[in-house]
């Protein structure tokens, strides 16, 4: 059965698609909306740090440890990956979009760091689900010359994601004259706006209702928002329809005699244990590698940056958000780049010098201290990781054969390969207290460099192959 859909995928009536139609635009556009979503979540969490951590009274070794749960959900995510490849990408699709619109909305009224960390928890359960299918899908519709390309803009949402949150949270996290850059004498507290009011009544309606205190928390407001437009996309995604290449592994498997519940379970525990049969082993362990040298610098980057230039540099939130803005609209950039290069060089050259510049660039980001250089650092790293993001997503999505790739996606990508992603926050919010910050990343940033190496000696070259091709090579 692995190998069953091959034949029909090298015919041009079979399961690969000759060019982009009408449809494929209008499913490329609806699962944009995962990836800008999956962005928006993440740097949400990660601009309103300051804030919730003074709410809620969580310290700075502590939200280390709040960061890693969360990210843990990352992880468990991989269980919507395994039943994908039984039930279908559509369908888990619609149950991922509903779970992270309850579970990111209801982080509003949390009021520890236990409800914090449950609530997003689950949330990124459900969304990092939901970006991995939607990878998934435009890596099994599109045409194999256009693949890398449409995975790299469809990855580069999730930095638009980034920048939208960068624009918007300084209006709704507006300055107080003790966490400004200027002095408190000279302070002229900031106007309100009509968003920030009507959320904030929002948000104390439903902390009465629900018994809650009202404490009048605007970062409160930024969870409350993200829920209005999952609902609008939500209906939008009754569109959508199963992929061709699953419809056909679904068909050639119809005539199955009717199965128990143990023989279902059974059975699917073992197609879940085939990523790692002789077969795929190298190719599983290559994109598990792969993620986790991304992560291990990635992940604490993204969990003390924003604490790192408000708390250590003395940046304001407007800073911050515009420092941010202008480095994800690099790595929009870095997206299309690689995206452009991928499918015209080739995946291992491209991923390699992408993974060394990334490297270089995120270490001196948490060593200068200047407005000009956080701009320029903070531009190049996450140009150099946006990219090299989309080039490790290719391969992620590209080594599997149809029947395995959620499950081995979800493998290798959400879960053995986000080992890093949990368990280095955690050592560097251990050793911030002798090495500080900088020291920290410093010593965290050789694991992209590590990833080039193993790139250029192990990984297979893909470029302009089918994925039925891709799964014929040794």
């Amino acid at each position: 059965m692995l190998r069953s859909v091959s034949a029909q995928g090298r015919g041009a009536g079979g399961v690969e698609a000759e060019r982009v139609n009408g449809y494929l635009a209008f499913l490329f556009v609806l699962l944009s909306t995962a990836t800008l979503f999956d962005g928006f979540d993440a740097a949400m969490l990660t601009v309103a740090a300051p804030d919730a951590r003074a709410t809620l009274d969580i310290d700075l070794d502590w939200w280390a440890y709040v960061f890693a749960i969360t990210r843990l959900g990352v992880m468990g995510s991989f269980v919507f990956l395994l039943f994908a490849d039984r039930f279908g990408r559509r369908n888990l699709m619609m149950i991922t979009i509903v779970g992270f619109t309850v579970f990111n909305g209801a982080t509003a009224f949390v009021t520890d760091w236990v409800g914090l960390a449950f609530f997003q928890f689950v949330a990124r359960l459900f969304l990092s689900a939901e970006y991995a299918l939607a990878i998934i899908m435009v890596g099994e519709e599109f045409p194999a010359r256009l693949r890398g390309r449409a995975i790299a803009i469809l990855t580069s949402f999730a930095t638009v994601g980034v920048m939208l949150i960068a624009k918007l949270h300084p209006y709704i996290l507006l300055e107080t004259c003790e966490t400004g850059s200027v002095a408190a004498g000279d302070c002229v507290a900031p106007e309100s706006n009509a968003v920030r009011d009507l959320g904030l009544e929002v948000v104390a309606s439903i902390q009465r209702s629900l018994g809650l205190a009202v404490d009048g928390e605007d970062w409160r407001v930024l969870y409350l928002l993200a829920v209005v437009p999952l609902v609008l996309v939500f209906g939008l995604r009754f569109g959508l329809r199963e992929t061709r290449r699953f419809e056909a592994v679904q068909e050639e498997s119809a005539g199955r005699a009717r199965e128990s519940v143990r023989e279902i379970l059974r059975r699917e525990w073992r197609n879940a244990r085939i990523p790692f049969t002789p077969r795929y082993r190298r190719r599983s362990l290559l994109v598990t590698v792969l993620w986790n040298c991304v992560y291990l610098v990635i992940s604490p980057a993204v969990a003390f940056w924003v604490i790192y230039v408000r708390e250590d540099l003395g940046f304001s939130a407007h800073q911050v958000g515009d420092i941010l803005f202008w480095g994800y609209a690099g790595g929009v950039a870095g997206h299309f780049f690689a995206g452009a290069l991928i499918d015209r060089i080739g995946r291992k050259p491209v991923c390699a010098f992408l993974y060394v510049f990334a490297a270089i660039s995120i270490m001196l980001l948490f060593q200068v201290r200047t407005v000009p250089l956080q701009y320029a650092t903070l531009i190049a790293t996450v140009f150099g990781f946006g990219a090299a993001n989309t080039a490790t997503h290719v391969y992620a999505a590209e080594l599997f054969p149809t029947e395995l790739r959620a499950t081995g996606y979800g493998w290798t990508t959400n879960f053995f390969g986000r080992i890093t992603e949990v368990g280095v926050p955690l050592l560097v919010g251990t050793f911030v207290s002798t090495l500080g910050l900088s020291g920290s990343i410093a010593i965290v940033s050789i694991g992209p460099v590590l990833g080039a190496i193993l790139v250029m000696k192990y990984a297979p070259e893909t470029m302009g192959l089918t994925l039925e091709e891709i799964d014929e090579l040794p």
